[in-house]
């Protein structure tokens, strides 16, 4: 799933509402499981550029030997500009926790990082 954020989105908030995200599901970690959030710089990058690069990102995380059952790449476009995150879930994952629930965790976690912050629309689905 790929979802629009906000520019700006913060690296360390956003791993910090992943963990949220992850450590609540007990059927995201399997085996030696690791949380795991990739930022891409994707600055200037537009188009086919933009595409290109972020389906050589997914594909090099989706054929990593570990066999993780949820990473997320942050295609950070800059402080001003919106980026992507695309989240990375293995298919008997989203039958325990489907992807609505996955967002609205998310939006949840990262809405707790801030309070001082009005960061409701921080993800556009």
């Amino acid at each position: 799933m790929t979802v629009q954020v906000r520019a700006g989105l913060g690296e360390r908030r956003l791993t910090a509402a992943v963990r949220d995200v992850f450590d609540r599901h007990q059927e995201l970690r399997g085996s030696g499981a690791v949380c795991d959030v990739r930022r891409v710089p994707v600055h200037g990058l537009t188009g086919r550029a933009l595409a290109d690069r972020a389906a050589a990102e997914v594909d090099a995380v989706a054929n990593r030997a570990d066999s993780a059952l949820f990473r997320v790449l942050w295609l950070d476009a800059g402080a001003d500009r919106s980026g992507r995150l695309v989240l990375l879930v293995h298919r008997r994952v989203m039958a325990a926790v489907p992807w609505p629930v996955l967002l609205s965790e998310l939006v949840s976690a990262w809405n707790r990082g801030d309070s001082a912050a009005d960061l409701v629309g921080a993800f556009d689905a």
